[in-house]
């Protein structure tokens, strides 16, 4: 781009339906199943966060959140409700004391926590960090931020809570459509480079530079790395930080996919080189999408000659823009037609 500005981010997809939301003709012939009576003697965390839910809601004078609402009253038809998803904006204090009411009775009842285009920014970020510290650790699994305008200052929280010493039990993290840059990738890094939980990291459209490329490197290089799926789509990485990125999947042996779509890279011999060499030497990362950049016909048979002799790769995007010729060879070796071994599906 001229004058060396980025682009604006792309505006975010539509939002997934929520999971375990009953379908309209479900909701309207099916009666709501009554929550389970709790045995004599156990302690009912639901009705104890309730309870100090509305005391700090009074105390604090605080709004109504109205998707807090709507998780009550399917805990109170359902009996449960595991994915805590917001979708609108809310006030920041309300959030706020509704992630300390939890943390103070230790609701250990959720396993997905999904903020998708609240403006939260940073401070939902330290607010839903301040209840997965807490001890014992809740067992969320799924954790998202998507189009929530974190900062570093929000990858930093990230870091810690996901660190060393932090929270074992998170392996999903997606942080897509957050313009947080370089800066933020690298306080990221700081925690992620050490975690050998995550499984699934998903940094779609965060405007992460050439710089960046080093910081998602030390994140797959960790000797316990266990992550599978990487994406990185829509960023601008560029060929200096695709080199890094790829040098860092050399050594990540539980990775699987990768996702570098529309990353502004080119096929320059350096790119060619260590990509061939990435096919060779990780046989565990089987799923490549090096689509929408500037990849020549000539770049793309480069990689599908070094494809033919190996029989792991599954499916290899490359690009668009090659001849129909290049573009069939590419088909008939992810197939695994004419692979030494392989055989048909």
């Amino acid at each position: 781009t001229s004058g060396g500005k980025l682009p604006p981010t792309p505006r975010s997809p539509p939002l997934p339906a929520r999971l375990g939301e009953p379908s309209f003709f479900a909701s309207r012939h099916m009666a709501p199943k009554k929550k389970p009576a709790k045995a004599e003697g156990e302690v009912d965390l639901f009705e104890e966060f309730k309870k100090k839910h509305k005391k700090n809601e009074q105390e604090f004078e605080t709004p109504k959140i109205p998707a807090v609402q709507e998780i009550m009253k399917k805990m109170e038809e359902l009996g449960e409700c595991k994915a805590w998803c917001f979708d609108s904006e809310f006030d920041p204090m309300a959030f706020r004391i509704l992630w300390h009411s939890l943390e103070q009775v230790h609701y250990n009842e959720i396993s997905a926590i999904r903020v998708w285009k609240c403006r939260g920014g940073d401070e939902s970020v330290r607010s839903i960090c301040y209840y997965l510290d807490s001890d014992p650790k809740p067992p969320v699994q799924d954790l998202q931020f998507t189009d929530n305008g974190l900062t570093a200052l929000g990858c930093e929280f990230l870091a810690r809570t996901l660190g060393p010493n932090g929270n074992k039990e998170i392996n999903l993290l997606r942080l897509d459509y957050n313009p947080f840059g370089t800066p933020g990738m690298e306080k990221l890094s700081l925690g992620l480079s050490q975690n050998e939980k995550l499984r699934h990291l998903s940094l779609q459209y965060c405007n992460i530079g050439q710089d960046g490329g080093q910081y998602v490197a030390h994140i797959l290089m960790y000797f316990r790395c266990a992550l599978e799926v990487l994406k990185l789509r829509g960023n601008y990485l560029g060929n200096p930080g695709i080199v890094d990125v790829l040098s860092g999947a050399r050594r990540a042996k539980a990775l699987v996919e990768l996702d570098v779509y529309d990353n502004k890279f080119s096929d320059s011999p350096e790119v060619i080189t260590i990509l061939k060499d990435l096919f060779t030497n990780n046989i565990s990362l089987s799923r490549y999408d090096l689509s929408g950049n500037q990849i020549s016909d000539i770049g793309a048979h480069q990689l599908v000659q070094a494809m033919i002799p190996l029989s792991h790769l599954d499916k290899v995007f490359v690009t668009e823009q090659v001849s129909t010729k290049t573009w069939e060879a590419l088909e008939e070796v992810t197939s695994g037609k004419g692979k030494k071994g392989k055989k048909k599906k």
